[in-house]
């Protein structure tokens, strides 16, 4: 899928610089859970016992970067998990995933913390037509999907080279919409695992700038284009488009909050009004939707994590009042930049109406 593959590239160059630090190591998790079945509309059981291993090369902060203390040196990770779910007409799924780690209680010995990654992910067995025997599979449209690993857990230190660890994981496969049915492989359970580290990681005695490289205020444009497939399976791809105006603020050195409006295009919906002979000659104009929205981003360096609640202005397609995005924003431009453009933004974003993927779009953002 287009947006995974996009979101590994942008995690992995975001992240670089911390890969290539000093303080490196290895781990090895075994995973073990049952996959949920979370709505009627999946036809199929969950499988007994879905089991996998995940493979991981991890990077601790090292203070080169101002927002390695920020966020309490957390760990960024390239990983790659393998999850078999014990039945042939649910075959297997493996991920490939960049990933960072923050640290909620640390003690001499303990570590107990929250672990977020995303990236490319492969499924074996899609739904297909045929043969029939597979009709029953409709949890997912597309071999190429989207992979996302949560996790929070506790690593306790043997000695200064190995530590253990123990917790819960929680991972999904989907194609966010791109291709129908999309219902998505959700699999809750635990892990149990382990990490070297060559060099044990130590505070560094000297930190990174703590003057901010961000400007306080800012005002931007962003240009944003995806593709679904409609409901029926099989069915036409229609093209979305999205502009938007919105002003934000640097906080704290690692936070911007931004308000803003934007319209979306639904080729979707024009097409609906053709067909049905609706706004004759205005189809275009009315195809297009409304909303207010307020934004925060998470910043590390160029990399950002936005989180996004939008309100509907008008609702031609009807449905929910209120929609969500998450995503990922590579800042290209350095924001210490004197040009008039102060940034320019690679965004990823995935839209949802609470837990329904709508699709993923990715584009540009312009800030002065």
């Amino acid at each position: 899928m287009q947006g995974s593959f996009v979101l590994t590239i942008l995690l992995l160059a975001g992240f670089q610089s911390s890969l290539a630090g000093p303080q490196m190591g290895l781990g090895i998790n075994y995973l073990g859970g049952s996959m949920l079945v979370h709505t009627k509309k999946i036809h199929t059981t969950a499988s007994a016992y879905v089991q996998g291993m995940e493979f991981s090369y991890i990077q601790k902060g090292h203070g080169s970067k101002y927002w390695h203390r920020k966020y309490g040196y957390p760990e960024t990770s390239l990983n790659m998990s393998f999850a078999s779910y014990s039945r042939p007409d649910l075959g297997w799924a493996v991920g490939i995933y960049p990933a960072i780690q923050f640290s909620l209680f640390e003690s001499r010995k303990l570590n107990w913390y929250f672990r977020l990654g995303g990236g490319f992910g492969y499924a074996s067995k899609p739904w297909s037509r045929l043969p029939y025997s597979d009709s029953s599979n409709n949890i997912l449209g597309s071999h190429f999907n989207n992979f996302t690993m949560l996790q929070t857990g506790v690593r306790w230190a043997i000695n200064s080279h190995w530590q253990l660890n123990s917790g819960v994981h929680f991972f999904h496969v989907s194609n966010a919409a791109a291709r129908q049915p999309n219902y998505g492989m959700n699999t809750l359970g635990f892990y149990l695992g382990a990490v070297y580290m060559p060099r044990p990681w130590q505070k560094p005695k000297q930190e990174a700038p703590e003057k901010s490289p961000y400007k306080k205020w800012t005002a931007g444009l962003t240009f944003t284009t995806s593709y679904a497939e409609d409901k029926a399976v099989n069915g036409p791809i229609f093209r979305n488009y999205t502009v938007g105006l919105l002003a934000g603020y640097h906080w704290r050195n690692k936070f911007k909050t931004s308000v803003g409006f934007d319209g979306a295009y639904s080729a979707r919906l024009q097409a609906f009004y053709k067909n049905n002979y609706l706004y004759p000659g205005e189809e275009f104009k009315h195809a297009w939707r409304y909303s207010a929205f307020v934004n925060h981003e998470f910043l590390f360096g160029r990399v950002g994590l936005p989180l996004q609640l939008g309100v509907y202005l008008n609702k031609p397609m009807g449905g929910e009042a209120i929609y969500q995005k998450v995503g990922l924003n590579y800042h290209l431009i350095p924001a210490s930049h004197r040009w008039m453009i102060r940034d320019m933004v690679c965004m990823l974003q995935l839209k949802t109406h609470y837990a329904s993927a709508e699709y993923v779009e990715c584009g540009l953002g312009f800030f002065f």
